[in-house]
């Protein structure tokens, strides 16, 4: 027997319009949005009511880009912890993200899979989770996180501990592409992750190198489409950008140095960007985050490049998803909902706030037949909708700042239809 709520008392953000959605009540049905109905109706029909207040009610939040599992520094897990203590630290943070207030992740690269089944299975609390698994880097690309006293498995015959516990495949060649794509597939991620160009925090690979040849990218790509899903890629640079759109990549994670001409064909091509603006905007000496002279170079050259970026995908109205990169400690994932203030440099607040509800929602949707939770929709308040709903004291689009303290202005966090935080 299906169960009733209706919402009352609350103004709309429904993910999509610049306005807010005013005299209408909202009416739940089991762990969808079943419709909207005139303000001040009878309520005896309904198993619960949850006034509202008078606030603000929004979905839920979705960050396209995250790494759950990267809970400490890539060169500390592999050196001083073992699986056990990432798996368990991950599940503790997957909780403290879904009382941010974010109801879904896409966590691209990373042993995740296990944890999304957790939380499926109502085991574990968390946010839903499109999982890329292990993302695919070549020998010496962004994912090789191998020490540097660790050998070749390819000479040496040495296992790779970060390919062990699921953070990244090392794969050279075509077929060797399209075997950890298929072992990806396999193990039911949602996307592929590939890391197509230089990063930021990895120390042997220069931002400017170009990671993956053509064939190799498009090779992900065939394998990502004949399964209905798509790829998503890591670069930084222009060249790197334009060859990732060039193999059929559907969404460029960073793209931090991208130029106008390729943000051209971003556009043409109906493909997304994923950029990041919060760690961007802080200084480079002193961050806690990249502190080898060798990252800080590397950074210092992404920071100055996002801005003209950031720019580029506001004239061309790219396609643009809200996404974080937060990773490597508690502290870091406590950033998470600045992005949404150092965004309103570039964008306004609801276009922000567009960004990380119906905009995200619909970059997920690519996932298609690998989509884990195909039912209906995410990120937008309308009837047939996922009920993944925030009541948040305050209005963000007039005050963009209401994010910040979550753990006071989110009144009620609900995800499918069940409620996790309720202090109105």
């Amino acid at each position: 027997m299906s169960t009733k709520t209706l919402i009352k008392n609350v103004s709309i953000f429904d993910g999509i319009a610049d306005g807010l959605i005013t005299g209408k009540d909202l009416v739940l049905e089991d762990n969808l949005i079943s419709k909207f109905v005139p303000a001040g109706g009878d309520e005896s029909t309904y198993d619960t009511v949850i006034d509202g207040q008078g606030k603000f009610l929004m979905p839920g939040l979705i960050d396209a880009h995250t790494h759950l599992a990267l809970v400490r520094p890539p060169f500390e897990i592999e050196s001083m912890r073992t699986l056990d203590y990432v798996g368990a630290l991950t599940a503790v943070e997957a909780e403290r993200y879904l009382m941010r207030g974010f109801t879904t992740v896409r966590d691209v690269a990373g042993p995740t899979l296990s944890l999304k089944m957790l939380i499926d299975d109502g085991l574990a609390k968390g946010p839903r989770i499109f999982s890329s698994g292990a993302g695919l880097s070549q020998t010496a690309g962004h994912g090789d996180m191998r020490l540097f006293n660790e050998r070749a498995m390819y000479f040496s015959g040495d296992r790779f501990k970060m390919a062990d516990y699921g953070f990244f495949y090392l794969a050279d060649g075509v077929e060797e592409v399209r075997k950890a794509c298929r072992d990806a597939l396999a193990k039911q991620v949602s996307q592929i992750k590939m890391c197509t160009g230089g990063g930021v925090t990895s120390l042997t690979d220069p931002l400017d190198s170009i990671q993956y040849t053509l064939e190799e990218i498009k090779a992900a790509v065939d394998e990502a489409t004949r399964y209905g899903t798509y790829v998503c890629a890591h670069l930084h640079t222009d060249p790197g950008c334009k060859m990732a759109l060039d193999g059929g990549v559907k969404s460029l994670e960073h793209a931090s140095l991208i130029e106008e001409d390729t943000v051209k064909q971003l556009v043409d091509q109906d493909a997304w960007v994923c950029p990041q603006s919060f760690i961007t905007s802080q200084p480079v000496e002193g961050n806690p985050t990249f502190t080898d002279p060798i990252q800080k170079a590397k950074f210092a050259r992404a920071k100055k490049g996002t801005l003209k970026a950031f720019e580029y995908f506001k004239k061309y109205e790219a396609k643009v998803a809200f996404g974080t990169d937060m990773f490597g400690s508690r502290e870091a994932f406590d950033n998470t909902n600045k992005e949404f203030v150092t965004r309103t440099e570039y964008y306004s607040s609801v276009e922000v706030l567009q960004q990380a509800t119906s905009a995200c929602g619909e970059l997920l949707a690519l996932s298609n037949l690998k989509h884990p939770y195909p039912g209906a929709k995410l990120g937008v308040v309308e009837a047939g909708a996922y009920a993944d709903l925030l009541i948040i004291d305050g209005n963000p689009i007039e005050d963009i700042k209401v994010m910040l303290d979550y753990e006071n202005n989110f009144k009620v966090i609900m995800k499918d239809g069940k409620v996790y935080k309720n202090t109105l």
